[in-house]
């Protein structure tokens, strides 16, 4: 009898139907969504209370494995997917295990995000990879991060059924002919920009993502929507709520500063998943600000000599005219957050998040920052939940359950450790379609 993986041990199905009468007629399907640490990224500086072994790639890889292989889901949206890795080591488990998959990453970083699924019940009809750099524009803005998605059609059925006729074109057609009405499931997969005070950039990526999403939707409008990723979000930010909640939306006032657009360092392959002390240069956020460093003098600290008067008089306008355009740029800087507000609002319906009422099924996860959500998905010298799987609500899909979160104690210090590969945890959830 093969042995529960030790990441397993003690995580099971809750139920969270609220009728579980609607799922009942429905098939059911296994999803999940996991940010399993990309080897390239892995410094002992940033996990110094980990054990040397779980650090090693050939460790965690057989023990990613284990997990993978003990939940045995449908489809599996994996993040932080290193490129080598990828090609060395994960399409030719996954393939051993019953799988088909598309990998997709921006050529400027070393990882991207994959998705997979049971070639026994899916086959793929379509598919979209989502670029989130210069390419894309949101409201008249080109993006400058370097994140992407990917976004996978599938409609239930054998991929076999599908190749059982003598040629590849009368195959289609007869797969189409054959699983025509079938249902189908639209899941997306994405790794939204690490840098914390970077909410503006994720805002505008989640826009691109919900596009990419959107353009499925309009070819497939019976299929279900399922949207997997870490989201680098807190379910306190601005972000959050403008995914998940009813329309309007009413952000609050720190919501709305941290929205405002920050200078911020190129999106490099320096990425620290697991800090969260994020830097706030807006120009934007000086105007006003008690702070005394450089750029925020007062008038009070020039002082004028009376053999200088015309030195002080241009030090004055100097001054002025600084803090007249500081006030303009915070001005522009609100009716871009405004924009790109009033465009996700009105363009995109809300999804629901499958472990939006984990609390309420498990209080050991409560925190006073927010309600609903864990109170962590990632668990370093930071912790605090940015992975979510997301789904549209509609008559096409019912949430049925998901699997429950590990004991904290597990988890301490930090993750990775011995039993958990990953400084995230994986999220499984099961529906029916």
């Amino acid at each position: 009898m093969t042995s529960i993986p030790s990441a397993c041990a003690h995580r099971a199905w809750l139920e969270v139907a609220k009728n579980i009468s609607s799922c009942s007629d429905k098939d059911l399907l296994t999803v999940m969504s996991y940010n399993i640490l990309c080897q390239t990224l892995i410094k002992r500086s940033r996990y110094p209370y980990a054990s040397k072994g779980s650090l090693k790639w050939k460790t965690r890889k057989e023990t990613l494995f284990k997990e993978l292989k003990h939940w045995d889901t449908d489809i599996v949206c994996l993040q932080e997917m290193g490129i080598n890795y990828w090609n060395e080591d994960f399409d030719c488990f996954l393939v051993a295990n019953g799988y088909r998959s598309r990998f997709f990453f921006n050529t400027f970083k070393s990882h991207g995000v994959s998705v997979s699924w049971k070639r026994s019940k899916f086959h793929i009809v379509d598919e979209l990879h989502v670029s989130m750099d210069g390419s894309a524009e949101v409201c008249g803005e080109s993006l400058n991060t370097q994140n992407i998605a990917l976004v996978i059609v599938l409609r239930k059925g054998s991929e076999t059924r599908c190749l059982d006729a003598q040629d590849e074109e009368s195959g289609a057609r007869n797969c189409a002919e054959a699983l025509g009405k079938a249902p189908g499931v639209i899941i997306s997969n994405t790794h939204l920009y690490w840098l914390p005070g970077g909410c503006y950039e994720r805002l505008q990526q989640q826009i691109v993502l919900l596009r990419g999403v959107k353009e499925m939707q309009e070819k497939y409008p019976d299929f279900a929507v399922i949207s997997c990723g870490d989201f680098n979000t807190t379910p306190d930010d601005a972000g959050y709520d403008l995914l998940t909640k009813p329309r309007p939306v009413r952000l609050n006032e720190w919501q709305l500063d941290n929205l405002l657009p920050r200078t911020i360092e190129d999106d490099d392959e320096e990425d620290d998943p697991g800090s969260k002390a994020g830097k706030s240069t807006a120009a934007s956020t000086a105007v006003g600000s008690n702070n005394k460093g450089a750029g925020s003098k007062s008038y009070a600290s020039v002082t004028a000599s009376p053999f200088d008067e015309d030195c002080a008089r241009a030090k004055r306008a100097k001054l002025e005219e600084q803090e007249r355009k500081l006030e303009e740029q915070a001005k522009m800087d609100a009716e871009r957050v405004q924009r790109l507000v009033s465009t996700i609002q009105r363009d995109y319906k809300p999804l629901e998040s499958c472990y939006g009422a984990y609390t309420d099924i498990d209080d050991s996860y409560r925190t006073e920052q927010w309600h609903g959500e864990p109170k962590f998905t990632n668990y370093t010298d930071w912790k605090g939940t940015l992975d979510y799987i997301f789904f549209a609500p509609g008559p096409e899909i019912s949430l049925r359950d998901v699997v429950s979160l590990p004991d904290e104690k597990r988890l301490k210090p930090g993750l990775p450790n011995d039993a958990f590969p990953s400084d995230h945890v994986s999220l499984l959830a099961r529906f029916g379609i």
